[in-house]
């Protein structure tokens, strides 16, 4: 006997900068707090590199709960100096605006600091084009940024601030950015669990040109294994169906057989932006991708299958 079900969720593929302060409060009344880490994904730019960027910085606005001042978020092993604070926001402070006013870069003993013309004031969804930024006010551009908030400026979960950066104003036009469907399903068989993995897309990067042809997909996927291990993966460009049935993602699988990758229990296992075979889709109309697992025992096999669901901006 076989059994279907599957959850849906949305969300928007970016070329980023994933940087998220952990909260405290800095007042003598415990208050919520909220916590994340820090992603670097590189765009083309001649001042900046993945490995370069020290910390963006930014400051508080006057309706912020119980903080004021300016706020550092620290990358690449950057240690906070004695006037620098980590950027923290008191959970569920709607009404605190949040603004980035310099990204640094350079080394431990020699950095940088580029600012934009003004602050660039958060919100949860990028601005329609990047600012310049420059080494001195009224300078020489040096690179265009964009940024956004996520998961939105509730703060009432981990923040991340996503950076748009290039050597190309266009580069960070929000009319690039693609963005996609996750639907998670899974397919069981008699009496063989399915597996229960988790993926996260943070590190993809899909850009379109004016066509809405994909001009390049960069960033890796990370599948984490769940209670339930998957024992191997496939990636189906879209034969499985919407919704996939038992019958079509054992078939998709089962075409699969040259490119399948066996995962190893309890290990995270990366997936190549590439093995999705984006590049050069025309996205005027939506398409998907499928990343089917397997467990199997005593020859009967269950499926887990993440659909994307790619489209234009």
């Amino acid at each position: 006997m076989h059994s279907f079900k599957q959850t849906a969720a949305r969300t928007l593929i970016s070329f980023m900068v994933l940087a998220i302060g952990a909260c405290t409060t800095t007042t003598e009344t415990p208050v919520d707090h909220v916590s994340g880490r820090v992603e670097l994904f590189d765009r083309v730019s001649a001042a900046l590199t993945t490995n370069s960027i020290l910390a963006v910085k930014g400051s508080y606005g006057a309706t912020c709960t119980a903080r004021t001042g300016t706020w550092t978020l620290a990358l690449n092993g950057y240690v906070l100096g004695a006037e620098e604070t980590a950027l923290t926001v008191v959970s569920n402070d709607a009404a605190c605006v949040l603004s980035v006013t310099e990204v640094k870069s350079g080394t431990a003993t020699t950095s940088q600091s580029f600012k934009p013309a003004a602050p660039f004031v958060l919100a949860s969804v990028y601005a329609a084009q990047g600012v310049a930024f420059s080494l001195v006010a009224a300078g020489p551009t040096q690179f265009y940024a964009n940024f956004r908030l996520q998961p939105d400026l509730l703060f009432t979960s981990d923040m991340v601030l996503q950076m748009v950066y290039s050597d190309t104003v266009s580069e960070t036009d929000v009319t690039t950015i693609a963005s996609y469907n996750v639907v998670v399903s899974t397919a069981t068989a008699a009496l063989v669990p399915a597996p229960n993995a988790t993926l996260s897309l943070t590190g993809l990067v899909i850009k379109v040109d004016a066509h809405n042809l994909v001009k390049s997909a960069t960033g890796t996927l990370i599948l984490k294994q769940g209670t339930v291990a998957a024992q191997q993966y496939a990636v189906d460009a879209d034969t499985a169906g919407s919704p996939p049935t038992y019958a079509s993602l054992e078939t998709a699988f089962n075409l699969a057989v040259n490119t399948r990758v066996t995962m190893t229990p309890g290990a995270a296992q990366n997936i190549g932006a590439a093995e999705l075979t984006l590049v050069g889709l025309d996205l005027t109309t939506p398409k998907k991708r499928n990343i089917i697992l397997t467990n199997s025992l005593s020859g009967v096999t269950s499926y887990q299958v993440f659909q994307l669901t790619i489209a234009h901006p």
